[in-house]
C-alpha cells in the first residue's frame, strides 16, 4: 500500500495531468528515498499507468512528470485494501482530505458491497461458515448496558445480553431469563423465577445474585443512564433463593415491567462486572474495550476501534442462531452508507441498509419495521434569557412553522431530515417568515449526530431576525451542563416498541429545563402515566403533556421519518426487535 501513498503525497505537490518539469533528485527529497529506490517506485507507477514519465539523462536535466489518475481514486484504493488489511485507521488518516470527494464515495461504497452482507467460508473440519458483515457509521464506545448511548451500541447489546423479560414481534413483553412473573396487589413487589441451566457466555451459571448485582450496579451509578427514574423507583431488590428474585417499588410505576424489558436493564454477570480484585468499589468509569460477558444469543470475540465480532454461541437457552459470525465494521468514512441508486443490482450479498434510498434496484426489497425518529426542539426556560418571554417562544414557533412547513413531517414524509432543513433555509428566501427588528442571541445545544441539522436551523433563524451559535457536546455533555446552558436543545425521539418509556423519559429530562410552574405542571402528568394500568390510558396522557408542551411554545417538531431496511430476497427469517433493530438470531440464507 506505500506506493499509494506516495502518490498521493507527488499529487498534494505536483497535481493532476499538467506537465511538470522535475529531477529525479527532486522526487527522491520529496518521497524520502534513494535515487535507486525513487527510480524503481518511478517504474512502479509508469507500470500501472498512474504517471507518465519522460527521462533526460544527465546531472540537472529535468525529466517531465504527469500525473495521471485522480487522488481521490487512489485513494480510495488505498482505504479498500487497508479495510481488508484491518488497517483502518491509518488509511483514514491518510485520505482524509478526499473524504469528500464524489469520486471516492463512489469507489468506497461500490467496494461496500462487496465486501459487507453475507459470505461464507469453510471452517477447521471443512464444515460451512455462514458469516454477515455489517457496516456502521457510528464507532462502537461501549457493549456495557450501564455505558451504552447510541443506538449502534444497543444494537449489539442486544444481541449479547438478555433481560428478564424481553418483547416478542408483536410488542408484547413476554418471558426470557425469567420463565414467569408475580405482582403483588397493590403492583408494588414483583417477583421472577429464572430459568434452569442459563450460562454466560464465560461459562459461569446465572443465578439470583446476578440480578441482584445488575441492579444495584445500575442504582449506584453516578451517570445520567436513559430511564434512569424508573430504575431509582426500586426500593430494595433481593434474591429469595438462587432462582427467584424479589423486587419492591416506592410506589406502584406501570413502566417498571416495559423497562426491564430494554438494553439499560440487561443481565450482567457478577463474576465479570463486580467487584475489583482489591477489594474497592467499581469505578463508575467503562472499561474501554472490555469484551461484555452475557448470556445473549452471540459473544464478542473481537472489539477494537475498527471491527466487533460476534459469534454464535451455542449454549444459548433460547436455540442457537443461524448464522456462525456476524463482523460489525465501523466504516471511517463520512458518506451515506447507501447503494448507488445509478446502479443495478446483481449482487448475491445481503445487506442490511437503514434508511436507503428510495430507488434501491428492482431486486431489493424494503421493510419498515414502524420505527420512526422524531427531531425536536425545545425551549430552556429554566435559563434566565429572551425565552422566557413566551412571546418570543412564540416568535420562534412561528418561524419554525413557516419554515418547516407547519410543525414538522407527517409520517408518511421520507424526504431526508438534511435535505428537508436545506430546503427550509431556502423557503426564507421566499416565504418571508416573520423579521424582528432587533436580533436575538440564542444558543443552540446538540449532539454530534445532529451537527448540520443545528447549523441549517441556525441559519433559518438568522432569517427570522435570531443571531445563533451552535453548542455541540459529547452524549455524557449534553445530559449535564451543556443543555442547561442553552436556549434551544435539539435531539431526536425513537418512537419504538419501547415509545411509552422513551416518551416518559424525554418530558422528565424536558422538565428539567422549564420554568417552575410549567414543570411541576409536566411532572404531575407524569405521576397520572405511571399510576395507570392500561396502556391506552397512558398512552394519552403523553399526549396531552405534549399539546401542553407545544401550546406554550416548549417544544417544536422539526422532522419525523421511518427507520427502514433493505434486503435482497436470498434472506430468510427476517424479523426486528422492540427497537426496529434486524433480530440477527433469526435470519439466515439458504
Amino acid at each position: 500500500m506505500k506506493l499509494h501513498q506516495q502518490y498521493l503525497l507527488l499529487h498534494s505537490r505536483f497535481g493532476q495531468l499538467l506537465e511538470h518539469e522535475v529531477t529525479l533528485s527532486d522526487l527522491a527529497e520529496l518521497l524520502e528515498c534513494t535515487h535507486r529506490n525513487t527510480l524503481t517506485i518511478v517504474k512502479k507507477m509508469v507500470a500501472q499507468d498512474w504517471i507518465r514519465w519522460v527521462s533526460q539523462r544527465g546531472r540537472g536535466r529535468r525529466s517531465t512528470l504527469t500525473l495521471l489518475v485522480p487522488a481521490d481514486q487512489i485513494a480510495a484504493e488505498y482505504m479498500m485494501q487497508a479495510m481488508n488489511r484491518r488497517e483502518l485507521q491509518q488509511a483514514a488518516e491518510q485520505v482524509g482530505a478526499f473524504s469528500n470527494s464524489p469520486t471516492m464515495q463512489d469507489h468506497l461504497n461500490q467496494w461496500l458491497l462487496g465486501y459487507s452482507g453475507h459470505h461464507t467460508e469453510a471452517g477447521s473440519h471443512n464444515e460451512r461458515i455462514d458469516m454477515l458483515r455489517l457496516p456502521i457509521r457510528q464507532q462502537l464506545h461501549a457493549l456495557d448496558p450501564l455505558y451504552i448511548n447510541l443506538l449502534a451500541e444497543s444494537f449489539v447489546t442486544s444481541h449479547v445480553f438478555d433481560g428478564l423479560v424481553q418483547r416478542n414481534e408483536q410488542g408484547e413483553i413476554v418471558s426470557c431469563l425469567s420463565h414467569t412473573w408475580d405482582v403483588s396487589p397493590d403492583r408494588k413487589t414483583w417477583f421472577f423465577y429464572l430459568r434452569k441451566g442459563i450460562t454466560f457466555h464465560n461459562g459461569h451459571l446465572l443465578t439470583a445474585a446476578d440480578v441482584v448485582y445488575t441492579f444495584e450496579r445500575l442504582q449506584s451509578t453516578e451517570r445520567r443512564t436513559l430511564y434512569r427514574d424508573v430504575s431509582k423507583q426500586i426500593l430494595s431488590i433481593e434474591a429469595a433463593d438462587p432462582l427467584s428474585v424479589c423486587f419492591k417499588l416506592k410506589a406502584p410505576h406501570e413502566l417498571f415491567l416495559p423497562f426491564l424489558s430494554t438494553s439499560r436493564a440487561a443481565i450482567v454477570s457478577q463474576a465479570t462486572y463486580g467487584q475489583h480484585k482489591d477489594g474497592n468499589k467499581e469505578q463508575d468509569v467503562p472499561n474501554t474495550k472490555q469484551k461484555p460477558i452475557g448470556t445473549g444469543p452471540f459473544k464478542v470475540t473481537t472489539w477494537d476501534d475498527h471491527v466487533c465480532r460476534l459469534e454464535a454461541f451455542p449454549m444459548y437457552f433460547q436455540g442457537r442462531a443461524h448464522l456462525d459470525r456476524v463482523d460489525i465494521l465501523q466504516i471511517p468514512w463520512s458518506t451515506p452508507v447507501h447503494l448507488d441508486e445509478r446502479q443495478d443490482i446483481e449482487t448475491p450479498f445481503f445487506h442490511l441498509v437503514h434508511n436507503p434510498s428510495s430507488s434501491e434496484g428492482r431486486d431489493w426489497t424494503q421493510i419498515s419495521a414502524d420505527v420512526m425518529v422524531c427531531k425536536l426542539l425545545t425551549c430552556n426556560t429554566q435559563k434566565t434569557g429572551p425565552l422566557s418571554d413566551p412571546d418570543v417562544r412564540a416568535h420562534v414557533q412561528a418561524c419554525i412553522a413557516e419554515l418547516y412547513g407547519g410543525n414538522g413531517m407527517n409520517e408518511s414524509d421520507t424526504e431526508d431530515a438534511d435535505q428537508k432543513l436545506i430546503h427550509a433555509k431556502e423557503m426564507t428566501h421566499s416565504s418571508h417568515p416573520p423579521t424582528l427588528a432587533t436580533p436575538i442571541s440564542l444558543h443552540i445545544a446538540t449532539i454530534p449526530q445532529y451537527r448540520m441539522d443545528a447549523k441549517h436551523l441556525a441559519s433559518s433563524l438568522e432569517m427570522c431576525g435570531f443571531s445563533c451559535t451552535v453548542r455541540i457536546g459529547t452524549m455524557e455533555e449534553f445530559k449535564g451542563n451543556l443543555r442547561l446552558e442553552s436556549d434551544l436543545i435539539l435531539f431526536s425521539l425513537i418512537r419504538d416498541r419501547d415509545e411509552e418509556l422513551r416518551r416518559y423519559d424525554l418530558y422528565l429530562t424536558l422538565s428539567e429545563h422549564l420554568e417552575d410552574s410549567s414543570k411541576k405542571r409536566v411532572q404531575e402528568m407524569l405521576q397520572i402515566v405511571v399510576a395507570s394500568q392500561i396502556s391506552a390510558d397512558r398512552t394519552a396522557e403523553l399526549d396531552r403533556i405534549e399539546r401542553f408542551l407545544v401550546q406554550l411554545s416548549l417544544l417544536f417538531h422539526l422532522s419525523e421519518k421511518p427507520v427502514e431496511t433493505a434486503y435482497l430476497p436470498s434472506v430468510r427469517g427476517l424479523s426486528f426487535n422492540s427497537q426496529g433493530w434486524v433480530n440477527l438470531r433469526h435470519i439466515w440464507f439458504p
